[in-house]
């Protein structure tokens, strides 16, 4: 019963009751008029400005706090009822204006899948809202897509540009019904409709149009809840024609499929699969193809998935001949998603005139070794709070790529939507510094402190330093594989852990690059030891390496031999401008190189191996290809670690680092091996599968060592094979709130602050 006094419950007095949780955008305040007025109690509700729901009664608070919890609606959540004395005397119980704050803090709902109910009125010839692709009741719609302030009332939210008809205010009013108090209402009389350009149709005549000139191979700009989609069937010369207008090569594209049969007859779909594409949140859903889909997902075994999850949608498959569209944002890639008219040039624009007041992409989830693991955290998922258990109020500004940024209020951890790459200007400029004034805003915070990745050249941690300057927050610099390693244990709340983190590239403490590493996190004595890490690599050209896998396979193998000679028939694939004599003259002399222990590069080399990829296109692109081809096998390599003495334990701000043995785990050899193997004839499946496992299966050795939580966090634990190699040898947590790639850092950046509290 939350803070409840028990002497005040006892008493005759009038009660005041503050909900906390998921309690605004769900039909709340209508369950608890009708609960109240069948109990035949006086007083009221009414929504509060900062997120939470205000309740008076009269008498009967133990009952009725019973019933509120027993009965409330299914996607309410009630996490504290705080019960105190107030005065007043009532005729009835009503729903009264919204205002004022409570003190406490609590969040409208994220976005909801259209519901059966509204799906069905759809369809139904006889009902106003035939045909109606804004449908939507107290259980389904658009919630923080269209919300510009608390409390979440329709005058705060983009809707509030359309006055309610007599019909939908008649709605609105009545209690029997379920659209009672349900802000985002509207009808073809009386809210926002769709149109097509460049025809003059409207309404229901334009979906019709834009669904025949989809089945016809036509590509279309559709305006959505919380952007611009590109839409068009999956055959391969239509998504040729839009991986040109997008300037995409490769990179795999979202496929929405007209109901969950559709889905099965594109991939296949196991249990919590298909619960995933059904949830409210309809994210889109990372599951092993069946069709080839060469076009849309290119040399992946695997193929992105979702269900149709607006009203819009609902209608257009209604019409369409086809049963699944690529479904993919309308910009250019590293910009973020266009929310007003599209750049780019398609055969038409299906477009609404609601205004999109926060930007919302795709949400992105695949299950991994059982788990449901979230790759891109948006639409559906935000903005639900995580509770941290942490003091104060802070902004962490998250990573520079896959960004969201995080704040931090009574305790709770909220995250942005997805921003993306803020090394991109307009995504950084546009996007990115809008959403940390916006969610100060939005959750009236007054952050003390901010937080920011460690690298000092990150535009998010140049950031940090102006957002400092003008409030007068305190910049703490959080370093990148600590904060992958604490966004796991603040969703397990945990103080002590072995952390296995494993990504493409983060700032170390000791100025080289991280990205394969094993850490002893504690929290309470705010130090982090590095117990162990993979052998570093010479990226040879920094970034360039990066984008061009062979010269990382180049690095790897001529550490090893010596020599490149192994290499001499991949010099087909090096650039004009490249030979292996250069990037020899480039490694012995340490010109322009960049020193990285990554498991994302390990990746890469692998994929160059084996001829997969050359040339990146996309974010994690190398290690995809290698996943998609890798197969099971046996392993004939054993773990060859040895120790090194650097620098092995920092303090959490990296002011104090000390020096110690460090465990390395040796490739170089493996890599040779290897490439003789396949050079030999040996399948690039069973190469690939034995070089994953031989990672995790050192990961596991230096990590079950010790007798504590192991927890595993980066890009790389997205890889089914790893994860799967490494739980057959340790019991291990990985996130499941939050995206374990970059996308979920910020909150780990907020759980650093933990130790404050608990070394204090």
């Amino acid at each position: 019963m939350g803070n409840c006094n028990k002497t005040l419950l006892q008493s005759n007095a009038v009660f005041r009751l503050v909900v906390t949780g998921r309690v605004q955008g769900v039909g709340f305040r209508p369950f608890v008029y009708r609960l109240a007025r069948s109990m035949g109690l006086r007083g009221y509700v009414k929504n509060v400005g900062d997120g939470t729901v205000e309740i008076v009664i009269d008498r009967n608070p133990r009952e009725f706090i019973t019933r509120l919890k027993g009965e409330k609606p299914e996607k309410a959540i009630i996490e504290k009822i705080f019960v105190g004395n107030t005065d007043g005397n009532y005729s009835d119980f009503r729903i009264v204006e919204s205002g004022g704050l409570a003190g406490l803090f609590s969040l409208p709902p994220p976005d909801f899948a259209v519901c059966k109910k509204c799906s069905d009125e759809i369809f139904d010839e006889s009902n106003r809202r035939y045909m109606y692709p804004f449908t939507t009741c107290t259980d389904c719609g658009q919630r923080f897509s269209v919300s510009m302030r608390l409390p979440f009332d329709r005058e705060n939210t983009t809707l509030g540009d359309f006055p309610l008809c007599q019909k939908c205010l008649e709605e609105y009013m009545n209690p029997e019904d379920r659209r009672y108090f349900a802000q985002s209402i509207t009808c073809p009389v009386c809210g926002p409709d769709y149109m097509l350009h460049p025809s003059e149709n409207r309404g229901v005549d334009a979906i019709r149009e834009a669904a025949k000139m989809l089945d016809d191979g036509q590509i279309l700009a559709i305006k959505g809840i919380g952007g611009f989609h590109i839409a068009c069937l999956t055959e391969d010369e239509t998504v040729r024609r839009l991986r040109k207008l997008l300037g995409r090569k490769q990179q795999p594209f979202a496929v929405m499929v007209r109901d969950i049969n559709a889905a099965e007859m594109y991939a296949e779909v196991n249990h919590a699969e298909r619960k995933e594409l059904e949830s409210y949140a309809r994210p889109i859903v990372v599951l092993k193809k069946k069709k080839e889909l060469n076009q849309v997902a290119p040399l992946l075994d695997t193929v992105g998935l979702m269900l149709p999850y607006t009203a819009l949608h609902r209608i257009l498959f209604h019409f369409l001949k086809t049963d699944a569209l690529v479904m993919t944002s309308a910009n250019l890639p590293g910009e973020p998603m266009a929310t007003e008219w599209p750049e780019i040039e398609c055969d038409a624009i299906l477009h609404h005139n609601l205004r999109i007041h926060n930007r919302v992409d795709d949400s992105v989830v695949k299950v991994v070794d059982s788990r449901r693991m979230i790759i891109r955290r948006s639409r559906g998922f935000v903005p639900l709070p995580i509770d941290v258990d942490v003091k104060g109020e802070a902004i962490a500004l998250g990573a520079e790529l896959y960004n969201s940024i995080g704040i931090l209020k009574d305790g709770k951890a909220v995250l942005s939507q997805y921003i993306g790459n803020t090394a991109n200007f307009r995504t950084f400029s546009k996007f990115f510094r809008k959403a940390v004034d916006f969610w100060i805003s939005y959750l009236n915070a007054s952050p003390r402190l901010i937080l920011c990745d460690a690298h000092p050249l990150y535009n998010t941690s140049m950031h940090a330093s102006e957002l400092s300057e003008d409030t007068g927050a305190e910049v703490m610099r959080v370093q990148h594989h600590l904060a992958h390693a604490l966004s796991v244990m603040a969703e397990r709340k945990i103080e002590r852990a072995v952390a296995i983190t494993v990504d493409g590239a983060g700032f170390g403490f000791d100025n080289t690059m991280w990205g394969g590493e094993v850490l002893v996190v504690n929290l309470k004595e705010g130090i982090f030891e590095r117990i162990g890490r993979i052998e570093r690599i010479k990226l040879l050209g920094g970034d360039l390496a990066v984008k061009y896998p062979i010269r990382t396979l180049f690095s790897v193998i001529y550490s090893a031999e010596k020599s490149w000679e192994m290499l001499e028939r991949y010099s087909e694939y090096l650039r004009d401008s490249e030979s292996f004599e250069i990037l020899e003259k480039q490694y012995n002399r340490d010109l322009n190189v960049a020193l990285a222990s990554s498991a994302g590069r390990y990746m890469d080399a692998i994929s160059a191996m084996l001829e997969l990829c050359f040339e990146r296109t996309y974010e994690g692109e190398p290690a995809m290809k290698v996943e998609a081809v890798a197969k099971k096998g046996n392993q004939i390599y054993e773990p060859e670690i040895h120790s090194s003495h650097e620098l092995r334990t920092f303090s959490f701000d990296g002011s104090e680092v000390r020096k110690g043995d460090v465990m390395v785990i040796e490739f170089g050899h493996v890599f040779s091996d290897s490439l003789r193997r396949y050079l030999s004839g040996e399948s690039k499946g069973i190469v690939a599968w034995r070089l994953i496992d031989y990672l995790a299966a050192s990961f596991a050795e230096i990590a079950g060592d010790h007798d504590l939580p192991v927890v595993v966090s980066g890009g790389v634990a997205f890889n089914t094979h790893f994860s799967d190699s490494l739980g057959r040898r340790l019991r291990y947590e990985t996130n499941e709130l939050v995206a374990a790639g970059d996308n979920g850092i910020a909150l780990g950046q907020l759980y650093w602050l933990k130790h404050l509290e608990v070394s204090g």
